[in-house]
Protein backbone atom coordinates (compact mmCIF):
# COMPACT_ATOMS: atom_id res chain seq x y z
CA UNK A 1 0.00 0.00 0.00
CA UNK A 2 2.89 2.10 0.63
CA UNK A 3 4.06 2.22 -2.96
CA UNK A 4 0.37 2.16 -4.53
CA UNK A 5 -0.59 6.02 -2.35
CA UNK A 6 2.42 6.87 -1.83
CA UNK A 7 1.25 10.37 -3.46
CA UNK A 8 -1.68 10.29 -1.41
CA UNK A 9 -1.91 11.85 1.66
CA UNK A 10 -3.69 10.38 4.46
CA UNK A 11 -5.67 12.92 5.58
CA UNK A 12 -7.11 12.80 2.40
CA UNK A 13 -9.69 10.83 0.45
CA UNK A 14 -8.03 8.36 -2.49
CA UNK A 15 -8.17 9.98 -5.28
CA UNK A 16 -10.59 8.63 -8.51
CA UNK A 17 -8.92 6.66 -10.99
CA UNK A 18 -7.45 3.03 -11.81
CA UNK A 19 -5.26 1.30 -9.41
CA UNK A 20 -3.64 -2.34 -10.28
CA UNK A 21 -2.79 -3.84 -13.00
CA UNK A 22 -3.73 -1.72 -15.94
CA UNK A 23 -6.74 -2.70 -17.87
CA UNK A 24 -8.46 -4.82 -15.22
CA UNK A 25 -11.36 -3.70 -12.86
CA UNK A 26 -12.60 -6.79 -10.72
CA UNK A 27 -13.68 -4.17 -8.19
CA UNK A 28 -15.68 -0.38 -8.61
CA UNK A 29 -15.72 1.92 -6.17
CA UNK A 30 -17.75 4.98 -5.90
CA UNK A 31 -19.00 7.81 -3.61
CA UNK A 32 -22.71 8.18 -3.26
CA UNK A 33 -24.15 11.37 -3.52
CA UNK A 34 -27.25 13.40 -2.86
CA UNK A 35 -28.24 11.31 0.31
CA UNK A 36 -30.11 12.63 3.12
CA UNK A 37 -29.02 10.32 5.90
CA UNK A 38 -31.03 10.30 9.57
CA UNK A 39 -30.59 8.18 13.06
CA UNK A 40 -34.24 6.87 14.20
CA UNK A 41 -33.80 5.73 17.73
CA UNK A 42 -37.14 4.63 19.42
CA UNK A 43 -37.90 5.62 22.94
CA UNK A 44 -37.78 3.01 25.45
CA UNK A 45 -40.24 0.53 24.72
CA UNK A 46 -42.28 2.02 21.67
CA UNK A 47 -39.73 0.31 19.46
CA UNK A 48 -42.52 -1.85 18.24
CA UNK A 49 -45.44 0.53 18.20
CA UNK A 50 -43.13 2.74 16.36
CA UNK A 51 -42.43 0.09 13.80
CA UNK A 52 -46.08 -0.99 13.35
CA UNK A 53 -46.44 3.14 12.62
CA UNK A 54 -43.82 3.67 10.38
CA UNK A 55 -44.52 0.44 8.06
CA UNK A 56 -48.08 1.54 7.85
CA UNK A 57 -47.07 5.24 5.86
CA UNK A 58 -45.11 3.36 3.63
CA UNK A 59 -41.54 3.46 5.82
CA UNK A 60 -40.51 0.10 6.36
CA UNK A 61 -38.61 -1.05 9.77
CA UNK A 62 -37.10 -3.96 10.92
CA UNK A 63 -36.03 -4.64 13.94
CA UNK A 64 -33.12 -6.37 13.22
CA UNK A 65 -29.82 -5.80 11.19
CA UNK A 66 -31.89 -5.61 7.98
CA UNK A 67 -31.42 -3.26 4.71
CA UNK A 68 -35.25 -2.09 3.23
CA UNK A 69 -35.64 -0.29 0.07
CA UNK A 70 -38.78 1.20 -1.20
CA UNK A 71 -38.86 4.18 -3.96
CA UNK A 72 -38.06 6.95 -1.95
CA UNK A 73 -36.31 5.35 1.03
CA UNK A 74 -33.71 2.99 2.79
CA UNK A 75 -34.06 1.71 6.18
CA UNK A 76 -30.84 -0.19 8.02
CA UNK A 77 -31.53 -1.58 11.68
CA UNK A 78 -28.04 -1.17 13.38
CA UNK A 79 -29.25 -1.90 16.72
CA UNK A 80 -32.57 -2.93 18.74
CA UNK A 81 -34.75 -0.21 18.27
CA UNK A 82 -32.26 2.02 16.35
CA UNK A 83 -32.11 2.74 12.36
CA UNK A 84 -30.45 4.52 9.83
CA UNK A 85 -32.66 6.23 7.19
CA UNK A 86 -31.89 6.93 3.84
CA UNK A 87 -33.67 9.28 1.19
CA UNK A 88 -32.79 10.27 -2.16
CA UNK A 89 -33.68 13.75 -3.30
CA UNK A 90 -34.13 15.46 -0.07
CA UNK A 91 -31.79 17.49 2.19
CA UNK A 92 -31.61 16.34 6.22
CA UNK A 93 -33.90 19.00 6.77
CA UNK A 94 -36.69 17.84 4.72
CA UNK A 95 -35.98 14.26 5.93
CA UNK A 96 -36.12 15.14 9.73
CA UNK A 97 -39.34 16.86 9.32
CA UNK A 98 -41.00 13.82 7.64
CA UNK A 99 -39.59 11.73 9.80
CA UNK A 100 -40.86 13.95 12.56
CA UNK A 101 -43.97 14.22 11.07
CA UNK A 102 -44.71 10.20 11.33
CA UNK A 103 -42.78 9.40 14.59
CA UNK A 104 -44.22 12.03 17.08
CA UNK A 105 -42.67 11.98 20.90
CA UNK A 106 -42.04 8.20 20.17
CA UNK A 107 -38.42 8.47 18.45
CA UNK A 108 -35.27 10.89 18.59
CA UNK A 109 -33.62 12.20 15.35
CA UNK A 110 -30.52 13.03 14.24
CA UNK A 111 -29.00 14.25 10.52
CA UNK A 112 -26.49 12.41 9.95
CA UNK A 113 -26.15 13.70 5.99
CA UNK A 114 -22.84 15.45 6.62
CA UNK A 115 -21.05 13.23 9.01
CA UNK A 116 -20.18 9.78 6.60
CA UNK A 117 -19.30 9.12 3.37
CA UNK A 118 -20.91 6.50 1.82
CA UNK A 119 -19.41 4.10 -0.75
CA UNK A 120 -21.17 1.48 -2.85
CA UNK A 121 -18.49 -1.64 -3.64
CA UNK A 122 -19.24 -4.14 -6.71
CA UNK A 123 -17.73 -6.39 -9.47
CA UNK A 124 -16.60 -10.19 -9.52
CA UNK A 125 -13.64 -9.33 -7.30
CA UNK A 126 -15.80 -7.47 -4.79
CA UNK A 127 -16.58 -10.10 -2.12
CA UNK A 128 -13.10 -11.64 -2.23
CA UNK A 129 -11.89 -8.18 -1.63
CA UNK A 130 -13.91 -7.59 1.26
CA UNK A 131 -13.17 -10.43 2.53
CA UNK A 132 -9.43 -9.77 3.41
CA UNK A 133 -10.79 -7.36 6.05
CA UNK A 134 -14.58 -7.02 7.00
CA UNK A 135 -15.26 -9.17 9.95
CA UNK A 136 -18.32 -10.83 8.46
CA UNK A 137 -18.74 -13.67 6.66
CA UNK A 138 -19.55 -12.52 3.15
CA UNK A 139 -20.58 -16.21 1.21
CA UNK A 140 -23.84 -15.65 0.31
CA UNK A 141 -25.19 -18.37 2.52
CA UNK A 142 -24.65 -16.62 5.53
CA UNK A 143 -25.00 -13.04 3.81
CA UNK A 144 -27.03 -11.74 0.80
CA UNK A 145 -29.24 -9.07 -0.50
CA UNK A 146 -30.64 -6.88 2.36
CA UNK A 147 -28.62 -8.10 4.81
CA UNK A 148 -26.51 -5.66 6.66
CA UNK A 149 -23.84 -5.24 9.88
CA UNK A 150 -22.24 -3.04 11.88
CA UNK A 151 -18.85 -3.77 12.61
CA UNK A 152 -15.01 -2.77 11.84
CA UNK A 153 -13.02 -3.26 8.96
CA UNK A 154 -9.31 -2.31 9.43
CA UNK A 155 -9.81 -0.86 12.78
CA UNK A 156 -12.97 1.64 10.96
CA UNK A 157 -16.07 1.15 12.46
CA UNK A 158 -18.63 1.01 9.43
CA UNK A 159 -22.18 -0.06 8.23
CA UNK A 160 -22.73 -1.93 5.23
CA UNK A 161 -25.28 -3.68 3.79
CA UNK A 162 -25.69 -5.55 0.48
CA UNK A 163 -28.10 -4.00 -1.78
CA UNK A 164 -28.32 -6.67 -4.48
CA UNK A 165 -27.28 -9.95 -5.63
CA UNK A 166 -24.92 -8.86 -8.01
CA UNK A 167 -23.61 -8.59 -5.30
CA UNK A 168 -23.27 -4.70 -4.65
CA UNK A 169 -22.30 -3.34 -1.10
CA UNK A 170 -22.88 0.22 0.52
CA UNK A 171 -20.51 1.03 3.59
CA UNK A 172 -21.20 4.04 5.54
CA UNK A 173 -18.08 5.45 7.53
CA UNK A 174 -17.67 8.29 9.86
CA UNK A 175 -15.81 11.33 7.27
CA UNK A 176 -12.98 11.67 9.38
CA UNK A 177 -12.26 7.65 9.25
CA UNK A 178 -13.52 7.43 5.06
CA UNK A 179 -9.72 8.09 4.27
CA UNK A 180 -8.11 5.43 5.93
CA UNK A 181 -10.77 3.55 4.74
CA UNK A 182 -10.39 4.03 1.34
CA UNK A 183 -6.96 3.37 1.64
CA UNK A 184 -7.55 -0.13 2.68
CA UNK A 185 -10.14 -0.87 -0.18
CA UNK A 186 -7.78 0.11 -2.63
CA UNK A 187 -4.47 -1.60 -1.69
CA UNK A 188 -7.06 -4.56 -0.70
CA UNK A 189 -8.39 -4.70 -4.61
CA UNK A 190 -5.42 -3.72 -6.04
CA UNK A 191 -4.58 -7.14 -7.15
CA UNK A 192 -7.71 -7.46 -9.17
CA UNK A 193 -7.96 -3.97 -10.54
CA UNK A 194 -9.79 -1.54 -8.91
CA UNK A 195 -12.09 1.80 -10.60
CA UNK A 196 -12.76 4.18 -8.24
CA UNK A 197 -14.91 7.08 -8.92
CA UNK A 198 -16.27 10.30 -6.72
CA UNK A 199 -13.86 11.09 -4.83
CA UNK A 200 -12.15 13.78 -6.68
CA UNK A 201 -8.81 14.08 -8.53
CA UNK A 202 -6.69 14.87 -5.35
Amino acid sequence: MSDLLAHVPHTRLVPEGSYGPEGKAGVRARQVLGLAVATLTARKGKAADLARRLCAAGLPLVDAPKAVSTMAFTTIGTGPGRWLILAEGMTGTALLAHLGSLAGADATLTDQSDANLIVEVTGPDARATLAKGVAVDLHPSAFGAGDAATTVVSHVGVTFWQSDAAPAYRFMVARSFAPAFLRWLTASAAEFGIALSGTGRG
